[in-house]
């Protein structure tokens, strides 16, 4: 006799999953993504992020953390139907008063809630959009949430993507207190789960030389799974500076993905976002100076090493 197994259907399935590494440019791409017709302004829903990585870690079964995750999403995106958690933080990426309809976010609260909200949004296909860390990476969880989600990935040249780790003080992302990566702890030492397997190691390393063998941690495994993925037709690929310095010609594609179309407030948001832009390439340079000095002679070789793998990929796809 089988066993019986959890079930959970989405409610609803046109998501929008804007994804990346930590800092690889996801906060700039959401809000322009969101600003779209009949796309629902940007969320933050990280606690999804944690379950996938807990069940890639085998600390939780696939079809539990799938099964959890859809549960979660979909009461995160009722909640933002009916107004329940907005936030009036007014300078915050998922604020209402950064979104291209504010007012009708607001006025939310006033709304009958129940399964009548739920219908109308299925059959008007509002789309939702959340920004998360490591969709690609954990590609084989995600992929299984729904048919219809869509993932757009941002990726990064690697010396920009630790520099602005090095910057958020992630080389001792133990001491943030308010952390979103997941802490494993070992005797009394805490490490990030990018040392799950070698965590000896980190309390040995300076903070540079973690920071590159985190960074590189994501980055080989998202373009492990891009090679594996690159023509799933519900996943789209972008290099960071291509999209800052050519918004409109990504942003029309974006739209042909989701079969939408842009709103009276895009340009506004794009602006906003300060795209397109002038990418100075001399912040390059400085970067690339300041890990140098601050990482060991190997750590630093091995970030340059994968930065040839990023601009062999990213002269293919442009």
């Amino acid at each position: 006799m089988h066993k019986p197994k959890l079930f959970k259907e989405s409610f609803f399935g046109n998501v929008v999953v804007v994804t990346g590494t930590y800092c690889s440019g996801k906060s700039m791409v959401a809000p322009i993504v969101s600003s779209l017709n009949n796309v629902e302004h940007v969320r933050k829903l990280v606690e999804a992020d944690q379950i996938f990585h807990l069940a890639n870690l085998k600390k939780i079964q696939k079809n539990v953390a799938i099964f959890l995750a859809r549960h979660y999403l979909d009461k995160c995106f009722y909640e933002q139907l009916i107004g329940r958690n907005i936030n009036f933080r007014i300078d915050d990426e998922t604020s209402i008063f950064t979104a291209k309809n504010t007012l009708e976010l607001a006025n939310r609260i006033f709304l009958k809630r129940g399964e009548h909200i739920i219908s109308k949004h299925i059959k008007k296909k509002t789309f939702f959009c959340m920004d998360t860390h490591d969709g690609i990476m954990l590609f084989d969880y995600w992929k299984e949430m729904s048919k219809n989600f869509k993932f757009i990935n941002i990726y990064r040249n690697p010396i920009d993507t630790a520099a602005s780790w090095h910057k958020h003080g992630m080389g001792r992302v133990e001491k943030i207190r308010f952390n979103e990566i997941i802490l494993f702890k070992n005797n009394n030492n805490n490490f990030p789960l990018y040392f799950i397997k070698n965590f000896n190691e980190y309390r040995k390393k300076n903070p540079m030389d973690r920071i590159i063998d985190m960074v590189l941690y994501c980055m080989k495994k998202e373009y492990l799974n891009y090679k594996k993925f690159k023509k799933n037709k519900n996943c789209r690929f972008i290099e960071f500076e291509d999209f800052a310095t050519n918004t409109s010609t990504h942003l029309n594609a974006i739209c042909k993905f989701l079969k939408v179309k842009k709103s009276n407030k895009t340009k506004e948001i794009m602006t906003r976002e300060n795209c397109p832009r002038i990418i100075d390439h001399g912040l390059y340079k400085e970067k690339l100076q300041k890990i140098k000095f601050l990482s060991s002679k190997a750590s630093f070789q091995k970030l340059l090493d994968f930065e040839k793998v990023f601009l062999k990929r990213k002269s293919n796809l442009l």
